[in-house]
């Protein structure tokens, strides 16, 4: 037989046992969350430094454009201007004839679908449409001239247009770079 006090032996070692076993799950439980809660800090203090990152980022790239567009209006102005002297300059420009109406009705023409420069006829009209028109026109008497006041205008008008549009797209590239290098 076994002696009553081994019972107490036993039951005391079962009792530090289970208490030992449970004092180290507690422990384990507290470092996981210890970890886990730092990781979650870590991560939250690495999204807000990477969200200021990039409303900074955003921030520049807005007051380039800003910049930008200032730049942009003040070349509009100039050009306006520019173009009004140049105006003021062909207003005293003769009005003799500089290109004759055959060669004002090409002009006018361009850009024009099927306006007699071998373009594709649109959709709603049949080849054969553009093709009369086209003759009927060439036929009928002419309508005027372009004088050299007429001429010297459309350059400037075309010129000061260019320059615009040149300043636009330029300004949209420097913008387009500068964003593809906050990208990288």
């Amino acid at each position: 037989m076994i002696p009553a006090r081994l019972y107490t032996y036993v039951a005391t070692a079962l009792v530090a046992a289970a208490l030992a076993s449970f004092g180290t799950y507690r422990v384990q439980e507290w470092r996981w969350q210890a970890n886990t809660k730092a990781e979650a800090e870590q991560r939250a203090e690495a999204e807000r430094i990477e969200r200021e990152a990039r409303d900074t980022d955003a921030r520049q790239q807005r007051q380039f454009n800003d910049t930008a567009s200032g730049k942009h209006a003040a070349r509009l102005a100039t050009l306006s201007t520019q173009l009004g002297d140049a105006r003021a300059q062909i207003a005293r420009l003769s009005d003799r004839q500089c290109l004759d109406a055959g060669t004002v009705r090409m002009l006018n023409n361009i850009g024009t679908p099927a306006g007699g420069l071998g373009l594709r006829t649109p959709a709603g009209k049949p080849s054969g449409a553009a093709a009369a028109a086209a003759s009927a026109q060439a036929d009928a008497p002419a309508a005027g001239y372009a004088s050299e006041r007429d001429t010297a205008d459309w350059i400037a008008t075309c010129k000061v247009r260019h320059d615009a549009l040149a300043d636009q797209v330029n300004s949209i590239l420097d913008i387009e770079e500068r964003r593809q290098q906050g990208a990288r």
